[in-house]
This record gives structure tokens, C-alpha cells and sequence, in this order.
């Protein structure tokens, strides 16, 4: 498949220390991203500092141990990039309820197929989620209750007004359900431009991702 104007320019870090999952990937998705690799932690966080890749697919398996706090800091450090966590059936599943929780986009099995590798590579672009929805609901369902019990994170309506009229703008029409796609072809801007938008979002509302940001306007509203 011929990639679009679009695609073009996105790159995709295949972060693994398993060459089979790296040629996997990458047989699937040369033809429509530009795909880079790194085999190491340390050559993965260059990498990202370096290139700033739309699209990390992560094999937990680079880490020993404490994967899960591994990963959380890799999303943390690269917010505008967006996390595809690679599972494999013959090792210990990841926690992908806390990996959820903390912004990861996705997960697939390390041999996914070409037809559904992908479709979830262009839904997380798009700035959707490649979970089970009974993932999705929990999360929602956790964050509801710990709002209610008075143990989430306090929402200062006066961080509102530190969001540019465009960021407010963003913001909104995230907490409708529109994705990066949506929100770019409305607003007439790139979706790199609306992911940097919601970089900052983040940043002023002290909150660390959509679902997060969800339940900050629930509360305000």
C-alpha cells in the first residue's frame, strides 16, 4: 500500500530485542511509515529524543524488571509520542491496567497480523485506542469512584483560564469523544498541532492524559 501525503512523514520506533517481532513490524508497516529500531533502553530514549516518533511500539521485554514503571516513565518522557505496548503469550502479561492508566494507547500480541497490526496503527495515530473496551470502561469506572471518595487529584476551575482560547478549544471537544483526526479536520490544523495542543493541556491542567482530562471537565462542567 502506497503511504499518503500524510503518512509520509510519520515515524514509527520499533523498540525490541526480539529481531523477529522488529522484521514483523516492519514488513508491515514499511510501506506507509518511515520505521526506525533500537534494541537497548538507552538507545530507545536517544532515539525518542532524537526523533520524536509519532508512534513508539514497545516490547516490555526490553526491561528485566519493573517493567511497568519503566514504561510508565517512557510515556512521561515523550508525551507526544504516542505508546503501542507488543505482548507475548509465552512470557508474564504486562499490568495493562496501570499502562492504560497512564496513557498508553494500546496492545497487541507480538504476532499480530498484518491486516490487524494495521488497523491499530492508524486508530492510535488518529489519536483513538487499540484496548478491549472492557479495559476502557474500568478505568472510567476507577477514576468515578475515586472522584467520588474525594481520593483523585483536586480540579482548580482557575487552571482553565492558563489554556489558550485554542487549547480550550482542543480540550472540549476531546472531552466530546473527538479524536486527534476529528479534531484537525474541524479545527484545520495538523494533528501534530492538536497532539502539541494537548501536550500543553496536560501540562496546565497538572493532569496526565485524556481520561484524566475527561473527568477534569465531568467535574467542572
Amino acid at each position: 500500500m502506497a503511504a499518503t501525503d500524510q503518512q509520509a512523514y510519520l515515524r514509527i520506533l520499533i523498540a525490541s530485542n526480539d529481531p523477529g517481532v522488529s522484521r514483523h513490524y516492519h514488513q508491515v508497516l514499511k510501506d506507509s511509515y518511515e520505521t526506525l529500531f533500537t534494541a537497548t533502553t538507552e538507545d530507545t530514549l536517544a532515539c525518542l529524543d532524537e526523533h520524536s516518533p509519532a508512534l513508539l511500539i514497545l516490547d516490555p521485554r526490553l526491561f528485566q524488571k519493573d517493567t511497568t514503571d519503566h514504561i510508565c516513565a517512557i510515556i512521561r518522557k515523550a508525551p507526544e509520542t504516542y505508546v503501542l505496548i507488543v505482548e507475548n503469550k509465552d512470557t508474564r502479561k504486562v499490568e495493562q491496567h496501570a499502562l492504560f492508566k497512564a496513557g498508553a494507547r494500546g496492545f497487541c500480541m507480538d504476532n499480530i497480523s498484518p491486516a490487524l497490526l494495521g488497523k491499530a496503527v492508524n486508530l492510535v495515530l488518529q489519536g483513538d485506542y487499540w484496548v478491549q473496551r472492557r479495559l476502557i470502561t474500568e478505568a472510567i469506572s476507577e477514576l468515578a469512584r475515586e472522584s467520588a471518595a474525594g481520593t483523585s487529584q483536586h480540579f482548580d476551575n482557575k487552571l482553565v483560564n492558563t489554556l489558550t482560547s485554542r487549547e480550550l478549544q482542543v480540550a472540549r471537544m476531546v472531552h466530546l469523544g473527538g479524536n486527534n483526526k476529528m479534531i484537525a479536520r474541524e479545527l484545520d490544523i495538523s494533528e501534530r498541532t492538536v497532539k502539541a495542543h494537548l501536550s500543553s493541556i496536560f501540562r496546565k491542567l497538572e493532569i496526565e492524559n485524556r481520561l484524566n482530562l475527561a473527568l477534569f471537565f465531568n467535574e467542572i462542567s
